[in-house]
């Protein structure tokens, strides 16, 4: 059967006329046509998600397209057309019917039902002369020369606006990668003024509640806690109350470990406003005020020269200390406001402190390092310190900076800064393995830390590294330690009863001197005049310090191979029956305090100039118990005593105060 159809089909075929060819040839055109638009569709679909070079290709595609369909209307369109004058030449309008008629009932019979209705359309106006014209969306449109010349103007025009669209694509592109450069949008920058006012808007805000609420003291970090009145404050502070408190705290605090004098302004302006003259003769730039401290020098150096007075130091009101008889009085403890739960071991008066309101520090074997304001009256605590792994046993200050030194019966020491808050803990002193680094004297200046060693070696560190810088050794165990008051020398004894003096910074023995007691050295106090000697037996023995400007390369390397030598002491005070454990020269020079830890009330204050032992004080009834530590403040005004129930006993030296 599909034979005959086949054989059927071919012989209809032959006798198609010219005509028949042409159309079915536009009609096989048409078809390619269509399903080649109707793929370029489809890859417009899938390539229209933002790549600008497809739609482009598509545009150009879409024109050539459009230049073709305009040549197929040329070709086979009627009127002037080749259609037209080709039916006109070589066939008749009855042959053209028929074959017509013959290639639809050809169509009807064998080819597809939808395509078949289109296609006999379009052979229909093809064969009557009608314009024959391409519609992408498969239909099919008739239109003149003219419409597609205005349609290809309009795809052009559409071309041009996709390349515009793709230029605002690119700007924004641009633009999303210069934010935060230097590039600026114009039309941003209210956008920028708005978002300005945002921040400023919730930054007010921000201010405004905290206004509101204020500044909780509990809530905060642990410091904030130590600005509380009293335990139970949990109230929030206003900003201005705020503010109020870290003052005090600083003035309490580090005003007085540092001078910040600096930073008055009030004293700023009266020294720019006061007048500057320069000096007729002289070096360049100095003023009046340096004359007249070089007269005051000249005409204090004339006064000795001219007195045959004595040389000591006087006291702060400018008159020397009566004998015999001491003006004292006791004022409200230093440590009333928190005393040590056990033996208070170490008290000292910060040395850059004020005299009249001076920086007390306190430290015991409760572990605890504290500080007070003495003011005669009520001696509030600055703050304290817990050391959970140290009971203290001797604790001073690094000069008169705001360190700290702690040691106990430890291999380690700690450096508390005051100023800063921060602790320091020393593991070991590198190079030395000692058991215990309980007992340590500072240099005047701070510089350097001496600890007593074992097997008769003093251990030298550096006050700011913290650093071994040499040892110093000498014959027998080393009990006491002290420095000269400039610094410059330091003396040790111990089992051996001789006294050793060594240069710093050269580190040899300069000097060797049998102590005339000749028991064991328990204790050492030097002054400028004066080096005091305490021994196991009781006896304290004081020297004049008349050779302490040994030459620097004098001595030798270490005071063993060094010869002792007869020194004859100026007095000898045996007023105390054990050890003393303790010696403190004032201020000025003009008292020596000596204690023992051995007895109740084993305190004996000396009058240094005469050599004699005030009579009225201490008494019987002085509640002094076993005295561990005493010290004098800087203008030698208050006198401060530590004992074993952890009090720090406190006094008032009157001739002091007097003008």
């Amino acid at each position: 059967m599909p034979k005959k159809k086949q054989s059927k089909k071919a012989q209809e075929q032959k006798h198609v006329s010219p005509l028949n060819h042409s159309v079915d040839d536009a009609q096989d055109d048409d078809k390619a046509i269509s399903r080649r638009d109707n793929r370029t569709k489809k890859t417009n679909k899938t390539s229209s998600s933002g790549k600008v070079h497809k739609d482009n290709k598509h545009a150009l595609s879409e024109t050539k397209l459009a230049e073709e369909a305009a040549l197929t209307a040329m070709l086979f369109g009627g009127g002037g057309g080749v259609g037209g004058a080709s039916s006109g030449a070589w066939a008749d309008d009855d042959d053209d019917d028929d074959q017509i008629n013959d290639a639809s009932a050809w169509d009807d019979k064998y080819g597809n039902q939808n395509s078949e209705d289109d296609d006999s359309d379009k052979e229909e106006k093809a064969a009557s002369g009608d314009l024959f014209a391409i519609d992408r969306s498969g239909e099919d449109i008739d239109e003149d020369d003219d419409d597609a010349d205005e349609r290809s103007d309009d795809e052009h025009q559409s071309d041009t606006d996709s390349d515009g669209d793709d230029d605002e694509f690119e700007q924004e592109v641009n633009k999303g990668s210069m934010q935060g450069a230097a590039w600026q949008d114009p039309e941003s920058d209210s956008d920028s003024d708005d978002s300005d006012d945002d921040d400023s808007d919730s930054e007010e805000r921000i201010m405004k509640t905290k206004k509101q609420k204020g500044v909780s003291l509990v809530d905060g970090p642990n410091r904030l806690k130590k600005l509380r009145r009293y335990r139970d404050e949990t109230d929030p502070l206003s900003l201005s109350e705020y503010e109020l408190r870290l003052r005090e705290r600083f003035m309490n605090t580090t005003s007085v470990a540092a001078n910040t004098g600096w930073a008055d302004v009030n004293q700023l302006q009266q020294k720019q406003e006061e007048p500057k003259t320069k000096r007729k003769r002289g070096g360049y730039g100095s003023s009046s005020e340096d004359d007249e401290s070089g007269d005051e020098d000249y005409n204090v150096a004339t006064d000795i020269l001219e007195s045959n007075a004595s040389l000591f130091q006087h006291s702060s009101s400018g008159m020397q200390l009566p004998p015999t008889i001491l003006d004292v009085v006791r004022t409200r403890d230093g440590n009333l406001s928190d005393p040590n739960n056990s033996v208070l071991s170490a008290v000292q008066f910060h040395p850059g402190s004020d005299e009249e309101n001076p920086l007390l520090m306190t430290a015991g074997m409760d572990k605890m390092l504290r500080f007070f304001r003495i003011d005669g009256e009520e001696n509030p605590k600055i703050h304290g310190i817990h050391f959970p792994t140290l009971p203290i046993t001797c604790a001073s200050f690094l000069g008169d900076s705001g360190s700290v030194v702690m040691s106990g019966r430890r291999p380690f020491f700690y450096v508390y800064d005051a100023i800063s808050g921060n602790i320091q803990k020393i593991q070991s002193i590198i190079g030395r393995k000692e058991r215990s680094l309980e007992k340590f004297t500072v240099s005047p200046s701070g510089d350097v830390i001496a600890f007593v060693g074992n097997d008769g070696y003093i251990i030298l560190v550096d006050g700011k590294s913290r650093q071994w810088i040499g040892d110093l050794k000498m014959n027998g165990s080393v009990r006491a330690i002290t420095f000269s008051e400039d610094g410059e020398f330091i003396m040790g004894s111990g089992s051996d009863g001789d006294v050793y003096k060594w240069n710093v910074r050269s580190r040899r023995c300069v000097e060797r001197f049998h102590n005339e007691d000749g028991t064991i050295t328990s204790a050492l106090a030097a002054t400028s005049n004066f080096l005091a000697v305490g021994s196991e037996s009781g006896v304290v023995n004081l020297y004049t310090e008349k050779y302490s400007k040994t030459s620097l390369y004098g001595g030798s390397d270490s005071g063993v191979g060094l010869n002792a030598t007869e020194r004859n002491p100026l007095k000898s005070i045996m007023n105390l029956t054990t050890s003393a454990d303790s010696l403190k020269f004032s201020a000025d020079g003009q008292i020596l305090a000596l204690s023992t830890r051995r007895e109740t009330n084993g305190l004996k204050l000396l009058h240094v100039p005469t050599q004699t032992v005030f009579s009225n004080w201490p008494t019987s009834k002085t509640p002094l118990k076993y005295v561990w530590s005493t010290d004098f403040s800087p203008g030698s005004k208050y006198f401060a005593v530590g004992n074993d129930h952890g009090k720090c006993l406190l006094y008032r030296l009157k001739h002091y105060w007097d003008e």
